[in-house]
């Protein structure tokens, strides 16, 4: 039988032990109570967007999915089209964003201010991406116009900034423009 000062030892040991496998279970407890790490593509959920239709969302603010000459914090300058062709094709656009609404684009980037617009959308009747609201002294904003599939169809007009991605599992998932 273990005298006193081996059952103290004993007994240190057992504490301490005890001591690390708690702070462990806290440590992994901590990192993983807010789910798995953003490290992956911020999704946007399409899995109830039929064909002919469209949504908009907020442009991801992390840096590897914007264009170059956006920085993290410049997210909010840009607006995310997804629409869905008849035929189920999803496709992605950024705009520029002004007043929180999406704007006609007055550059082949994105990073560059737009023309105002109340209602800038897609029309699947006529099969184009326009303004069809502009805002108040902005009247040539409705001159600009684009295919579904982002090309012009006005003069001087450049094509829409199309984000590459895929759809997997419901939710459409940007491809990173940088590392």
């Amino acid at each position: 039988m273990p005298g006193p000062t081996e059952r103290r030892l004993l007994t240190l040991a057992l504490n301490v032990m005890l001591a690390v496998a708690i702070l462990a279970a806290g440590v992994l407890a901590w990192r993983f109570a807010g789910g798995p790490p953003p490290d992956g593509p911020p999704g946007v959920r399409v899995a109830r967007l039929p064909p002919g239709s469209f949504v908009w969302a907020s442009a991801p603010d992390d840096l590897r999915y914007l264009p170059d000459g956006l920085r993290a914090q410049d997210a909010g300058r840009l607006a995310l089209l997804l629409l869905r062709e008849r035929d189920g094709t999803l496709r992605a656009f950024y705009l520029p964003r002004q007043g929180g609404r999406a704007s006609v684009p007055a550059a082949a980037s994105p990073a560059v201010a737009g023309i105002p617009c109340e209602d800038m959308a897609p029309d699947f009747g006529r099969g184009d991406i326009a303004c069809r609201q502009t805002s108040a002294g902005f009247d040539f904003a409705a001159r600009h116009r684009w295919s579904l599939q982002g090309r012009a169809l006005s003069p001087g007009t450049p094509d829409l900034y199309a984000v590459p991605g895929q759809e997997l599992d419901g939710d459409w998932l940007p491809r990173a423009l940088r590392r």
